[in-house]
């Protein structure tokens, strides 16, 4: 009798043990290991790239159930709709482009070259073609299809700016800015036509400084950093301890002996100006400052030694450099006591 129960016993066990078995197993195909399963199958079979997958997820992650997304602008929106309906739709977009050639001052420029350059779908995932402009300044391109254009204007006696150089233009994503071509209102590229260079002496070099220490000189002729006259500038940085914030106070104080200095942002600086000169320019920061920065760039005109030495240079200040504090200075210096600082 006893061993009877003990098989009923055993079997009830076993019964029980592969009915959990079962449930259990059943119950695990329902934790969501097949949509990464599936992740990978159709990365396999589609071939698709990484960075299209993490494209398509960072779109999917924009667009919400119902269309909207907090701090995503409408037209951002659609666009990702429309990428997402169709991927080629950056490809698809009409390319009109209207643009005029001037000069310095504002005075048509015939025949410059104009290099155009658009991603697109063609094989090589770009296009490029190639116009001049007529006799009042004026091109376009028309009638193509791509999603982002590059306008390169160059010409042989010209200075290219900043704007005629690689200037880039969108034509699908919202989000970089739309532009809108308008043959009535083209968009101005300036050149700058050369002039007559002269020699120059140039010097790009990093000039330390002691921090809160006496005013320093710089002969840019020599190319040496003093503690004596002479000099064409002279220069004297001011520093606090770091705070817990890890910024300090610091100031920076750049002047010319016997001279005077012309701050100014020109893109081409060609002549230094007859007059206008200041003693001095300085840069204050305090740490409470808003838009505190360690560091500062300026750029400017100097004219010293009574005049007979003209010159620009561009100034990146570190009040903090290892130790101490450093001047990084690109300089043009024309020591013949003309104005003309066009290099040969």
């Amino acid at each position: 009798m006893k061993r009877t129960n003990i098989v009923l016993a055993l079997l009830v066990l076993l019964v029980g043990t592969g009915l959990w078995l079962l449930l259990h197993k059943k119950a695990e195909v329902l934790i969501s290991f097949p949509s990464v399963e599936s992740k990978n199958q159709k990365s396999q079979k589609t071939g698709g790239s990484s960075r299209a997958q993490a494209s398509t997820a960072a779109q999917n992650a924009i667009l919400s159930s119902d269309g909207n997304a907090s701090g995503v602008s409408k037209d951002v929106m659609e666009y990702l709709k429309k990428i997402k309906a169709d991927p080629e739709y950056d490809g698809k977009q009409p390319i009109n482009f209207y643009g005029r050639v001037v000069d310095e001052s504002n005075v048509a420029v015939a025949n410059a070259n104009v290099h155009f350059e658009w991603t697109d779908l063609s094989p090589a995932g770009n296009s490029e073609a190639d116009t001049k402009s007529d006799e009042n300044g004026f091109f376009s391109l028309r009638d193509r299809l791509g999603k982002r254009l590059i306008v390169d204007v160059v010409k042989e006696g010209y200075y290219s700016s900043g704007d005629a150089r690689n200037a880039s233009f969108e034509y699908a994503n919202p989000a970089d800015g739309l532009f809108i071509p308008d043959q009535n209102n083209p968009r101005v590229f300036h050149l700058r036509k050369k002039g007559e260079g002269v020699e120059l002496i140039h010097g790009s070099q990093l000039f330390g400084f002691r921090t809160n220490g006496p005013v320093q000189y710089l002969d840019l002729i020599q190319g040496k950093n003093t503690l004596t006259p002479p000099g064409d500038l002279a220069a004297q940085i001011i520093r606090d301890s770091r705070n817990n914030e890890a910024r300090f106070n610091w100031s920076v104080t750049i002047s010319v002996p016997s001279g005077g200095i012309f701050e100014t942002n020109e893109e081409f600086m060609f002549e230094a100006p007859p007059d206008g000169y200041q003693q001095s320019i300085e840069v204050q920061m305090m740490t409470n400052d808003l838009h505190w920065v360690a560091g500062a760039k300026k750029r400017f005109y100097f004219k010293s030694r009574n005049g007979s030495v003209y010159g620009w240079a561009e100034a990146t200040i570190y009040p903090q450099y290892q130790n101490a504090a450093a001047i990084d200075l690109d300089y043009y210096v024309n020591p013949s006591g003309s104005r003309n600082l066009e290099s040969k």
